[in-house]
C-alpha cells in the first residue's frame, strides 16, 4: 500500500473510532510497526492528530479542521442518517421546488426522491446528487456550475452563488459539519459556507437535516446564524439535554 494510500486509511480509522494503537494498526494496514509510526509523526506534524503512549487519537477541533471525504462521511452515523433522510422526504409536496446541497445526509434524501415518481424541481450543486435525483423522470433538475471541491463532489465558487442567485425556491435542505446555539451552522470550508448560505437565502423555508455527531461541535467558517433556519431534523440520540436547549431558545427540532 502506498503511503498516501495507508495514511488516509489511518484518517478514516481516527475519524470513526476517535483513537486507535499502533498494533491495531499494523495488522489493519499489513504493514511494520516503525512505518505505522512514521505515518503518525508525519500527520502529528500537519495537525490531522495527536499521538499518544501506544497510539494516536483525534479530537473534536482537529475532526473539525480536518474535512473527510463524502466516501469517509458515509459511513458515520449512516442509520441515523437513513432516518433523517426519511422525515425529511415528508416535508415534500408535489410540485415543490427545493435546494439541495452536498451532505451525505442530503444524498439520502436525494435517493428518497429519485426513488419516489414525485414531481419537484429540484436545484443542486452536487454532481453525486444529480445522478440519484435524475432517476425520477418527474424531476425537473437544475445542476450548478463551478468550481468542483472533490472532497465533497460539489460545485463552490463566485460562479457558483450568481447562478444561485438567479432561484427562488419554497424549501432549501442543508447539512452542516457544526451546529451551536451561540456559533450557528459552521463547516470547515469557506467556500462551503458561502454556497451553503446562499441556498439558504433563496428558499422559503430552511430545513437543516443533520445528526447529533454534529451537535455542540464549531468548524472554521460560520454558514449562518440559527435565526435564519426554521427548522432542524435529527436522530434521537441527541440527548435531551442538547434538544431542551434548542427548545428553549425557540428552534423548532425534531429528532426521529
Amino acid at each position: 500500500m502506498l503511503q498516501v494510500e495507508r495514511q488516509k486509511r489511518i484518517m478514516q480509522l481516527l475519524i470513526k473510532n476517535s483513537s486507535i494503537s499502533v498494533k491495531s494498526l499494523c495488522d489493519i494496514l499489513e504493514a511494520s510497526e516503525a512505518t505505522i509510526r512514521r505515518d503518525l509523526t508525519m500527520l502529528e506534524q500537519e495537525n490531522k492528530l495527536e499521538r499518544t503512549h501506544g497510539g494516536a487519537s483525534i479530537n473534536d477541533n482537529i475532526r473539525l479542521t480536518y474535512e473527510e471525504t463524502f466516501i469517509q462521511k458515509e459511513h458515520i452515523a449512516s442509520d441515523e442518517k437513513r432516518r433523517i433522510a426519511k422525515k425529511a422526504f415528508e416535508e415534500l409536496k408535489a410540485y415543490d421546488s427545493i435546494v439541495l446541497d452536498s451532505g451525505t445526509t442530503i444524498s439520502e434524501l436525494a435517493r428518497l426522491i429519485g426513488e419516489s415518481d414525485l414531481h419537484l424541481t429540484v436545484i443542486t450543486n452536487a454532481t453525486s446528487i444529480s445522478t440519484l435525483i435524475s432517476n425520477n423522470p418527474n424531476i425537473e433538475l437544475y445542476a450548478i456550475g463551478g468550481k468542483v471541491r472533490l472532497n465533497t463532489q460539489a460545485t463552490v465558487g463566485a460562479i457558483s452563488v450568481e447562478m444561485l442567485k438567479r432561484f427562488n425556491v419554497q424549501k432549501a435542505f442543508v447539512g452542516v459539519n457544526g451546529i451551536t446555539l451561540e456559533n450557528g451552522l459552521t463547516t470547515p470550508y469557506l467556500e462551503e459556507a458561502e454556497i451553503k448560505r446562499a441556498m439558504l437565502a433563496i428558499a422559503s423555508e430552511r430545513i437543516i437535516i443533520t445528526d447529533h455527531t454534529k451537535f455542540q461541535k464549531v468548524a472554521l467558517c460560520q454558514i449562518a446564524p440559527l435565526s435564519m433556519i426554521d427548522k432542524i431534523i435529527t436522530d434521537k440520540k441527541l440527548s435531551d439535554n442538547e434538544y431542551n436547549q434548542y427548545i428553549n431558545n425557540d428552534i423548532l427540532i425534531e429528532r426521529v
